[in-house]
């Protein structure tokens, strides 16, 4: 195919938070690994696309350095525009094959790798180990993702489809043509009932329906796309010198959700050898994607993580009480369930009030040492002698938490307003996305999120830390008055004096919907 394909067709960039720092930080200390503080680190990413995952970090981060290198020069001219428009000083991007780049002498406490290690040439994938090997720090922690088996074996099946049927297009958008075509031909013409058409079915469902266009073209019509199971990627990792440390979504490796008799054989074949409970859990699953932390193989490494490393942490979470009436009574069992379905069942007074706590407090997140303050006070335990006892039964339901994605623990997490103040501002990355007319908006959680509401959108935008409620009202008025996209099809078009009638109980509930997005910057920054 001419041309180097991520410049004919732009591949969707968005921020990752399985590659924040502070969670980086969090997963490594409690594992041993004294990873460096997100707010004093150097961070690089291989295969940084346009740096939409990097903004964030940078802008939360001000006093660490975040490297980008891409080989798709089109993509770092799109992302070196939005630096400059953010005056990002801290963030270098760079046009670079991560097989030849010379980053000098410089040591960095993270390497991210996303979407990069499955899609390139076997001697690329040596580079990249090598780069961590060379060059991480020696607390250091590497993120890398890969497609893997045993899931990716019914994945291909479609892929070697669609491969042989654009074979004969060199074009990029007939290639993408086709191989929409290919998948509808399946759709409509698999023939019987069994298992292979229940199997095949489900995919072309996926990818009609799920599947960015652009993700379909680099991705399954990719020339290289190698899945790999764990045991062969960190054989690979092990001899440049590398070793798992765990994965990035946490809660992936509990064994929780298998039958009773089967989590218990996962948990004995993990005493004898971690990774090899890791590859039978991906047998169970068939899991499809990993997205690996690697640290160097003289790191202090432990595998089992320890409860007392909690404290040092922050944590948050969208918890709420599944028992009703709630009982912070010592012994009294409450259930407490996340927004995936994810639950805990916790019987002791100070672990059930931090869980309350901290819904309460979602999406901010907390010291657990303040929230263990809180959770005592809420319960009323002012026993001096109670608080070591309180402090370990807090650890460990926090940790059993985070195991099964229930919470999210951190190390410094980025800050973002909880009120909005006298003149309340939007993230300045959130308010130049709207501004170039994107509908996903980065947060300052590092997540995305879709604005679809006009009168939303246009807040957002004059939220630049200048107006007060009146002048909000004022302009916002003004602005939506003279935007005939303001309001729907068919409905005449209002005055700024009408506008300003409408917006006069509105404005509040924008500000309360940017708070709970995490779009709004904490005005104590």
């Amino acid at each position: 195919m001419p041309g180097f394909a991520y410049d004919a067709i732009e591949y969707p960039g968005h921020p990752r938070p399985q590659t924040h720092p502070d969670r980086l930080a969090a997963i490594a200390r409690l594992h041993g690994v004294p990873a460096a503080a997100p707010s004093r680190c150097s961070y690089l990413e291989v295969g940084c696309g346009d740096a939409s995952n990097l903004f964030p970090l940078a802008l939360a981060y001000p006093g660490s350095r975040f490297v980008g290198i891409d080989l798709s020069g089109a993509a770092v001219e799109r992302g070196e525009r939005m630096r400059v428009r953010l005056g990002l000083r801290n963030l270098s991007l760079q046009v670079a094959d991560a097989s030849t780049w010379d980053p000098g002498g410089t040591r960095y406490d993270y390497v991210c790798a996303h979407g990069f290690y499955s899609w390139v040439p076997a001697g690329v994938r040596d580079a990249l180990l090598r780069l961590c090997r060379e060059r991480l720090a020696p607390g250091g922690i590497a993120y890398v993702s890969y497609n893997a088996l045993p899931g990716c074996h019914i994945r291909r099946m479609v892929w070697e489809m669609l491969r042989h049927h654009v074979r004969r297009f060199e074009e990029p958008s007939q290639r993408l043509r086709q191989a929409y075509a290919m998948l509808q031909f399946l759709e409509h013409g698999l023939i019987g009932g069994d298992a292979y058409v229940a199997t095949v079915r489900a995919e072309i469902k996926r990818l009609l329906e799920d599947t960015d266009p652009a993700v379909l073209f680099h991705d399954d019509l990719g020339e290289i796309n190698e899945p790999v199971s764990v045991t062969d990627f960190v054989a690979h990792a092990q001899r440049f010198g590398l070793e798992f440390l765990a994965e990035a979504d946490y809660s992936e490796m509990t064994e929780e959700a298998a039958p009773p008799e089967i989590a218990a054989k996962l948990r004995q074949m993990a005493e004898a050898d971690f990774l090899a409970k890791e590859q039978y859990l991906d047998y169970l699953k068939g899991r499809r994607f990993r997205q690996s932390l690697l640290c160097r193989s003289d790191a202090p490494l432990r595998r089992t993580p320890d409860p007392a490393v909690v404290m040092a942490l922050e944590v948050a979470g969208e918890v709420s009480s599944a028992t009703q009436p709630m009982d912070l009574a010592p012994g009294a069992r409450m259930q407490f369930r996340g927004v995936h379905g994810s639950a805990l069942t916790v019987d002791h007074p100070v672990a059930k009030a931090a869980l309350l706590e901290i819904g309460e407090r979602y999406p901010g997140a907390q010291t657990v040492a303040a929230m263990l303050a809180c959770a005592r006070e809420r319960v009323g335990r002012v026993d001096p002698g109670e608080a070591g006892e309180d402090a370990e039964a807090l650890c460990a339901t926090l940790l059993t938490g985070f195991r099964l994605g229930l919470v999210g623990l951190t190390c410094e997490s980025p800050r973002f307003a909880v009120h909005a103040g006298r003149r309340p501002r939007a993230s300045a990355l959130a308010r130049a996305q709207l501004e170039a007319g994107s509908d996903g908006v980065t947060t300052l959680r590092s997540g995305v999120v879709r604005i679809a509401d006009p009168v939303t959108r246009m807040l957002l935008r004059l939220l630049d830390g200048t107006r007060d409620r009146e002048a909000l009202l004022q302009d916002l008025a003004q602005r939506l008055a003279d935007d005939p996209m303001a309001l729907p099809d068919g409905q005449p078009p209002l005055s700024a004096g009408e506008w300003r009638v409408r917006l006069g109980k509105e404005l509040e509930r924008g500000l309360a919907e940017a708070l709970g997005l995490a779009l709004l910057v904490d005005e104590r920054e």
